[in-house]
């Protein structure tokens, strides 16, 4: 009986573990919806925008398609620097706890105490690197005009579907990052 408990409480932490391995998986977000770890549905270590790149202010074909001026792109810069610094940290422990809970889970006899407390520790930290990723995002958002907004939010939507028609249309070999914008 104990066994049976047991065995039935590990197979449901790797459920567990492999659904939160998929929300790493820019894929699985809804279309038109928000990945809950990339902030604003970007890829990992994206400030907050989809598919424009890194630095997608300072890109001139993005900067000039939303008329941004040197102004705006001044305080998009100092607003990622701000933030920067907190993001990859955080990243860096939302990879540190997702590691050191696979290593309790493969455990021959895992302790449930201890991976619920990795666990916990995980949720907490993946939460901080969303907040960081929103709060940078709203501030980015506060620069720009609404219309500027909305237009790079349409400029961003439509990457993103050329992203996936590309990728689709290459099979799962092209699930690569995507190469940086000029």
């Amino acid at each position: 009986m104990k066994k049976l408990f047991f065995l039935s409480l590990l197979l449901s932490f790797a459920v567990s573990l492999a659904a939160a391995q998929n929300q790493n998986d820019p894929s699985t977000a809804p279309q038109g919806q928000p990945h809950p770890h990339m902030g604003m549905g970007g890829f990992p270590g994206m400030p907050g925008i989809p598919g424009l790149g890194r630095d997608w202010w300072r890109n001139s074909e993005i900067a000039q398609q939303i008329n941004l001026d040197e102004s705006q792109k001044q305080q998009l810069s100092e607003i990622f620097s701000s933030h920067r610094g907190n993001l990859v940290q955080l990243r860096e422990s939302v990879e540190t706890d997702e590691s050191k809970l696979r290593a309790l889970l493969e455990q021959d006899a895992p302790q449930q105490a201890v991976i619920l407390g990795q666990l916990g520790k995980l949720q907490a930290d993946r939460n901080a690197l969303e907040t960081e990723f929103t709060v940078m995002s709203l501030a980015f958002r506060g620069v720009l005009h609404p219309d500027q907004w909305k237009q790079l939010r349409a400029l961003a939507r439509q990457r993103m579907m050329d992203f996936k028609m590309r990728r689709s249309e290459h099979g799962p070999s092209a699930n690569g990052p995507l190469p940086p914008q000029q």
